[in-house]
């Protein structure tokens, strides 16, 4: 009984241990009011949480998922709205 526990034990801790792991992050903030420029490609360079930065084709070579995407208002304090910026805002994941 001890030993089916001690292994019962031993499978939960090891699959704890490699569980996945997900950051958010957010692109370079842009004018809304901009022609063009708030055009997302693949030279576009996304700073995530936990150190993480690159492209989206660089973030898909280190092994990490896109599970979400949104644009976001970036908080304005200038009641002019051809003063606000917007930016891209990415979830990624490794299983």
């Amino acid at each position: 009984m001890k030993k089916s526990l001690l292994a019962i034990v031993s499978l939960g801790l090891s699959a704890s241990a490699v569980a996945g792991e997900a950051h958010f992050c957010g692109s370079p903030e842009v004018g809304t009011m901009e022609i063009g420029r708030q055009v997302v490609n693949d030279s576009t360079i996304f700073t995530c949480g936990g150190g993480i930065k690159g492209t989206l084709p660089e973030l898909a070579k280190q092994g990490w998922k896109v599970v979400q995407v949104s644009d976001q208002m970036a908080s304005s304090s200038s009641p002019d709205p051809s003063k606000s910026t917007v930016y891209s805002r990415l979830i990624i994941q490794k299983d």
